[in-house]
């Protein structure tokens, strides 16, 4: 059974979040009022926040007093919304518990910048971090929801180019197939507290606005050949519309013999690992997604 926090988590997102949007439009625009608002910042004790700035792309960086590892975390928000302050909770944990350092980056956003423009950043990110003197095998990317559809198209693009890749990803309910077919899409409509079959379809043209970006593999990796990936760490609620998404990743690290652990739980919500320090599961998976990169690499 799902703790109280829980169950109030899920209704406050039901109440609060549109899911038969009017047209595209109508979903930017109220994805970027609801997501974009300032949330409250519970920073982990010894952990700070600060901007960067490399070139043209801008984020938070959370730091630690004497870093060992890097933590790369791309965040949610469909690929149209979504601000890296929303993150500082549950990163600056991560960032304590790994002592880590962790970067946000402030990627571009559909439908102003479609695909490829979050890859570009992204590997654009990754690339800054390898400047500043840390090693591949330091290196962890991360991200939920599109984020973690980013994260997933970030290594295979890092692969496709010849380039260095991190020890390790960890990936929250990812976006894994743009084209939002996979049958929990609307098979937990229902149950989805979150997202909604109409939601993810009415937002389908957004960010792979080709047929052939759709199926794309930087955009779609799951439609993608795993071979030579990284560990991958994958976490998803049996309950929700991206369920099946979860699995197809999996199922495609199996398939190239990547090391894949999935980790579900029933009746919580989508990314609910975000919701730190509040929600019990929340603290309880954090601790495990902490020990998959403590223990990556060795």
């Amino acid at each position: 059974m799902p703790s109280l926090i829980a169950r109030v988590v899920k209704f406050g997102a039901r109440r609060s979040i549109k899911h038969t949007p009017a047209s595209p439009e109508a979903l930017v625009k109220h994805l970027r009022i609801h997501m974009n608002q300032s949330p409250p910042t519970l920073m982990a004790r010894g952990v700070r926040a600060e901007k960067f700035s490399h070139k043209d792309l801008r984020g938070d960086r959370l730091v630690v007093a004497a870093p060992s590892q890097v933590i790369l975390y791309l965040h949610g928000g469909g690929y149209v919304c979504g601000k890296t302050r929303t993150y500082h909770n549950f990163c600056s944990r991560l960032a304590r518990e790994l002592n880590a350092e962790v970067w946000l980056p402030d990627y571009r956003l559909a439908p102003e910048h479609p695909f490829p423009a979050a890859i570009e950043d992204a590997l654009a990110a990754y690339e800054m971090i390898l400047s500043r003197g840390w090693r591949p095998e330091q290196i962890t990317i991360a991200g939920d929801s599109a984020g973690g559809g980013l994260t997933l198209g970030t290594l295979l693009a890092l692969r496709d180019a010849g380039r260095p890749l991190p020890k390790c990803a960890v990936v929250l309910s990812p976006v894994s197939d743009v084209r939002f077919i996979n049958p929990s899409v609307r098979g937990n409509d229902a149950s989805d507290w979150m997202l909604g079959s109409a939601m993810l379809e009415t937002g389908r043209p957004l960010y792979a606005q080709s047929p052939a970006d759709a199926v794309h593999p930087h955009a779609s990796p799951a439609l993608g050949d795993f071979t030579g990936l990284p560990p991958l760490f994958i976490t998803v609620c049996e309950q929700e519309c991206l369920r099946d998404d979860a699995y197809a990743v999996q199922a495609a690290a199996q398939r190239a013999g990547v090391t894949a652990t999935l980790f579900s739980r029933p009746d919580v919500l989508h990314v609910w690992p975000i919701f730190v320090p509040l929600m019990p599961e929340a603290r309880e998976d954090l601790g495990r997604i902490a020990n998959f990169i403590r223990g990556a690499g060795r």
